[in-house]
C-alpha cells in the first residue's frame, strides 16, 4: 500500500511499514495468537500486522498516532469486529485503562512495529507500570534490540540491558532486512520478545534500583567503585556498599550480573533509607 492521498511518510514519526508478506507472517507464527488473547498494537500503520492479528484473537486495539493512516487502519480492520482502532500517542494515553477491562476475562498481550524514535520509552512505560501482561513482541533496531539483551561483560551490555532483564525475560528472536521496510530505513531490524516477571519489588526500590543503575553506568570507563564514588548519593558509601553486597569495586559496571545490580540495591537500603 502506498502512503495515503497527500501525504508522506513521516520521518518525526519514526515511520518505516513492514511490507514483506512472509516476514509479517513469521511475526504472526511466533507470537502465536489465540482465541483467549487481547492485544494491544502499538504503531499498527496501515494494519499489516493488525489484520493477521484480528481474525485469531478475542480484541485487539490497534494504536496508530497519524491521522493519515487512520482511514487505511480502519479500512484494513473493518471485516473483523474483534478490533479497534485507538488514535493517539501511546505515550500520552492511559495504558493500564486501555487493558484493565480485560483483566481476568483474557490473556493480555502486546505487540508491534515501534516506532524507532519511541521504541525505548514505550518498552520502558509498559514494564514500569508492572501490567499483568503474559508477553510482548515488538520490532526494534537491531542495536537497541542487542543492548535489550546483551549478557554481562558484552560491549552492548548496560543500563537498559539490566533494567528489562530485571522486569522481563528477554530474548532477540530474529532479525529484519532494511528491504522488508518502507520506507527503506539505514539499519537491519530484530523481533525482541518480552515476558514480564510478576511484580517483586514495591516502587520504592524498583527507584531504587534504577538510581544505582544511573549511578554505576554514567563512568563507563572507570571501576564500579570509582563510578559510585562519584554520586551525589552513593559516594558517601560505595565502600561500604560494595563490601556488604560482596563485589570487587575494582570490576566495571558492564561486568556485574543483572542479580549483582539487584543486590546492591536492596543492600544500599539499609545504608540509604528508602524514602
Amino acid at each position: 500500500m502506498s502512503s495515503p492521498a497527500g501525504s508522506s511518510f513521516k520521518k518525526r514519526f519514526g515511520q518505516h511499514f513492514l511490507r514483506d508478506t512472509g516476514t509479517l507472517n513469521r511475526i504472526v507464527r511466533f507470537i502465536d495468537p489465540s482465541g483467549t488473547d487481547m492485544f494491544l498494537e502499538i504503531g499498527a500503520g496501515d494494519g499489516a500486522l493488525s489484520a493477521r492479528l484480528a481474525p485469531l484473537v478475542m480484541r485487539l486495539l490497534a494504536v496508530e498516532r497519524d491521522p493519515d493512516w487512520l482511514p487505511a487502519l480502519e479500512d484494513a480492520l473493518s471485516p473483523y469486529p474483534a478490533a479497534t482502532v485507538v488514535p493517539g500517542d501511546i505515550l500520552e494515553m492511559d495504558i493500564r485503562g486501555l487493558f484493565d477491562p480485560y483483566v481476568g476475562r483474557a490473556r493480555l498481550r502486546a505487540a508491534g512495529n515501534l516506532p524507532y524514535n519511541i521504541a525505548t520509552a514505550v518498552i520502558g512505560s509498559l514494564l514500569t507500570l508492572r501490567l499483568p501482561l503474559a508477553d510482548m513482541t515488538f520490532m526494534v533496531q537491531l542495536e537497541v534490540a542487542q543492548r535489550i539483551t546483551a549478557s554481562p561483560g558484552s560491549r552492548e551490555y548496560g543500563l537498559l540491558s539490566v533494567w528489562c532483564q530485571h522486569l522481563s525475560q528477554v530474548v532477540l528472536a530474529f532479525t529484519v532486512s532494511p528491504a522488508c521496510f518502507v520506507p527503506r530505513p539505514q539499519v537491519t531490524s530484530a523481533v525482541v520478545r518480552f515476558k514480564p516477571f510478576e511484580r517483586r519489588w514495591d516502587q520504592a526500590l524498583e527507584d531504587r534500583l534504577l538510581g544505582v543503575l544511573k549511578a554505576a553506568f554514567a563512568y563507563r570507563r572507570k571501576n564500579i567503585a570509582n563510578s559510585l564514588r562519584r554520586n551525589p548519593e552513593y559516594g558517601g558509601i560505595s565502600d561500604h556498599l560494595l563490601e556488604k553486597a560482596g563485589i570487587e569495586g575494582t570490576r566495571r559496571a558492564e561486568d556485574l550480573s543483572v542479580q549483582e545490580f539487584e543486590s546492591l540495591a536492596r543492600h544500599s537500603t539499609s545504608l540509604v533509607p528508602l524514602h
